[in-house]
């Protein structure tokens, strides 16, 4: 009677336990390869950006508001087939990603999340050798325009953080 009883509670358990686990109630798009909690740092994931077209590079999701940000490779295969892949990252909490600097930053120090796609011609440069461009050559953006020496464009122009070569120096005095 008792080896019924236990047996009896025994297979209950087993057959119950499935259904007593708990599953979380959003995850994120199986298909951005995202961390399994970056619901836990964005809650609203969506998932319509599309490397198809785009050179290899890093490029803000401007629909996630460049929280999310994705690395694009197209390959051409020997047999002349096409074929793109596409990795996607999540920026840690209070941070976007900057498209100018192909880094997340604090939304403060970054440029407006919506002017990242002017900046996406950046990408081009990858693999430039910085020795070979001619003094004064600045990257275009997007529309077209050059962005002129004089307009302080990055970080450390702009007074909010320190060069490498200010960096490098107060290491060498201390040092």
């Amino acid at each position: 009677m008792k080896k019924t009883l236990v047996l009896s509670l025994l297979v209950g358990v087993v057959y119950g336990a499935p259904k007593l686990r708990i599953y979380p109630k959003q995850a994120p798009p199986q298909l951005l390869t995202l961390p399994s909690n970056a619901t836990s740092i964005r809650l609203d994931i969506t998932d319509s950006f599309s490397c198809e077209g785009r050179e290899y590079g890093y490029y803000a999701d401007i629909e996630n508001d460049c929280q999310i940000f994705h690395v694009c490779l197209p390959v051409r295969y020997s047999d002349g087939r096409n074929q793109t892949f596409r990795w996607s990252f999540i920026c840690p909490d209070d941070t976007i990603f900057n498209q100018e600097i192909f880094t997340c930053t604090n939304a403060d120090e970054s440029i407006d999340c919506m002017e990242s796609p002017r900046f996406y011609m950046l990408n081009s440069h990858f693999g430039d050798d910085q020795d070979t461009m001619e003094v004064g050559q600045q990257p275009q953006i997007e529309d077209g325009t050059v962005v002129p020496e004089d307009v302080n464009q990055g970080l450390e122009k702009m007074g909010r953080r320190p060069s490498y070569e200010t960096k490098r120096k107060a290491l060498e005095t201390t040092y």
